[in-house]
């Protein structure tokens, strides 16, 4: 790994070889608005030796700083498992956070379900709570540092601790958010929220994970990125059927789509009801491909030890395999091999006047870097979805 890594001076997505799990850092606004979802900071990506980075000690490096201390404009967790949150306390002492975007599911009582989430999550709860208290406390004068944004429909929100939380912080299926820590980013950044649904509030922590199309305007381009966190084949499959009998197709389309649960099989592979064993859902894939834009990347955040052996985690070889058949060559990027599985560096998207652009970084022999000259102008969107479709030029 190198300590010369910098954020993009453009908007755009990084993706972090941290192992299997997920972090990805979305820059809004150059060297001003940066996006984290998820965090993964492994202890032994603290020696130089090993091929993970040591992800918070690259942000507080990277991070635009505020009041003399690296600042990231908002937190996004997708749901409470240890792969997606693993090292928030330490990013907390070490990093002002604006806001904190969640599901409801973080403030539901696991003890009560019989497992035990994290130390990492319990933190973040506990400041999930007491930002909660602080914007009820004073609804019209809330300050970066104490927002949050609780995405997703919950029976614990009619509860008595909830009365009285600005509707503002609130967000469901189906609602579009351009406003980041305060600051409306509106025609340059957009949050399409795709779930989770009020059906899923009492489901698995993975099948309440928060979905999002992320995209990102540059002039009369944009680039959509495509986050389902861990969901499996019949949450993804309720997002496509939703979206698409909705209307607003338009967030269904991406250029970059980080692999559901670090490239797992259960994506694509299912046992139905009274099923003995999973089968092949092509319909999924063929939806993924639908909405595919030209060139699309699919991008795994995992190891490279991609397996099929009954009963390993992922990330699973027959996934990557179905994957690959929906890309072209070379469209299927895993955090962990580039430009080499012994020095993996981070996966760099920008977005600019001619479109999305992928940032590849050689082995050592070739070159140092390069930027991708077969992603050209005709990769962008020149329709951006949704309410900006005629929003004209940008500033």
């Amino acid at each position: 790994m190198t300590d010369e890594f910098t954020l993009p001076d453009e908007k755009g997505a990084v993706f972090w070889p941290i192992g299997t799990g997920d972090s990805t850092t979305f820059v809004l606004r150059p060297g001003k608005i940066v996006m984290q979802v998820d965090l993964r900071h492994l202890e032994k990506a603290d020696d130089a030796d090993e091929p993970e980075w040591a992800i918070i000690d690259h942000l507080v490096k990277v991070l635009p700083k505020r009041n003399g201390k690296p600042y990231l404009a908002v937190f996004a967790l997708t749901h409470p498992d240890k792969d997606h949150i693993q090292g928030f306390k330490e990013l907390m002492r070490k990093v002002n956070i604006g806001e904190l975007w969640h599901t409801p599911k973080i403030f539901r009582d696991h003890e009560e379900d019989e497992e035990v989430i994290c130390d990492d999550a319990l933190a973040f709860r506990a400041e999930a709570h007491r930002r909660r208290d602080a914007m009820i406390e004073d609804p019209d004068n809330v300050k970066s540092g104490d927002r949050i944004r609780v995405i997703g429909h919950d029976d614990i929100l009619h509860e008595d601790d909830y009365v009285g939380l600005p509707d503002d912080c609130k967000s469901r299926p189906g609602d579009k958010v351009s406003v980041v820590d305060g600051i409306d980013l509106a025609g340059h950044f957009e949050a399409f929220i795709h779930g989770p649904f009020k059906d899923e509030q009492d489901s698995d922590k993975n099948d309440t994970s928060l979905s999002l199309n992320i995209v990102l305007w540059e002039g009369e381009k944009c680039a959509q990125f495509f986050l389902f966190g861990d969901r499996a084949y019949p949450g993804i499959t309720q997002i496509f059927d939703v979206t698409e009998a909705g209307d607003n197709k338009a967030y269904l389309y991406w250029d970059v789509m980080l692999c559901s649960h670090h490239c797992s099989k259960k994506v694509m592979y299912w046992k139905d009801e009274g099923e003995e064993d999973a089968e092949f859902k092509k319909d999924i894939m063929d939806r993924f491909e639908k909405y595919a834009r030209k060139g699309a990347y699919i991008v795994s955040s995992s190891k490279s030890d991609f397996t099929d052996g009954d009963g390993d985690n992922p990330p699973h070889k027959s996934a990557r395999t179905r994957y690959e058949e929906i890309v072209k060559a070379g469209g299927f990027l895993c955090t962990h091999e580039q430009p080499s599985k012994r020095s993996p560096e981070p996966i760099v998207f920008t977005v600019n006047a001619q479109g999305l652009q992928f940032r590849e970084v050689r082995s050592v022999g070739k070159a140092a870097s390069a930027l991708s000259a077969a992603v050209t102008a005709a990769r962008g969107s020149t329709q951006p979805p949704g309410v900006q479709v005629g929003f004209g030029k940008l500033k």
